[in-house]
């Protein structure tokens, strides 16, 4: 019953923001900060399927869900899986193409990051003082860098992390 509520809490959120003209992404972030299940439990939940999230955002797709990019078996699968934003299980998968993926970026240079989605999500979290609502793995030269729209009281702030976990913004 709790989840039916929170899932109907989320679904009038995001219906009510966009029908006072508040443009979808942001009614997606505002979504995803009242979601049970935080943006770092998603990936959890993602990675426990095998493999290191590259990639997460909140979706109204079907009532609403997080969903996160996952690769695996030593950088040649990538999958998005669906995890639904209260009870925090894996609801669905689906198959990307890995080669428009990573056109720029290499798994390799991923694999060897010394921090990861999950960490840069907290360095990010930390560094704007308030709750992260997607983040996305980037290139920056040959290494990784993370960007993260954390959501303040003073609106959303964009912070990158470098593979290291040193949070910045521009």
């Amino acid at each position: 019953m709790r989840t039916r509520i929170r899932l109907m809490a989320s679904t009038l959120v995001t219906a009510a923001a966009v029908g006072l003209g508040v443009p979808a992404a942001l009614a997606d972030d505002m979504a995803a900060q009242n979601a049970k299940v935080t943006i770092t439990q998603a990936v959890e939940a993602a990675e426990a399927k095998g493999g290191k999230a590259t990639e997460v955002e909140y979706s109204d797709d079907n009532g609403g869900r997080w969903e996160v990019k996952v690769v695996a078996d030593g950088g040649n699968k990538l999958t998005e899986y669906y995890v639904d934003p209260n009870s925090g299980q894996v609801t669905g998968q689906e198959e990307q193409t890995f080669e428009k993926y990573f056109t720029m970026l290499k798994p390799e240079n991923y694999a060897k990051a010394q921090t990861q989605l999950k960490g840069a999500i907290a360095a990010a979290e930390a560094f704007a003082k308030g709750k992260a609502v997607d983040a996305e793995v980037e290139r920056d030269s040959d290494a990784v860098k993370y960007e993260i729209t954390v959501a303040t009281a003073d609106g959303n702030k964009d912070v990158n992390v470098d593979a290291m976990g040193k949070a910045s913004s521009d």
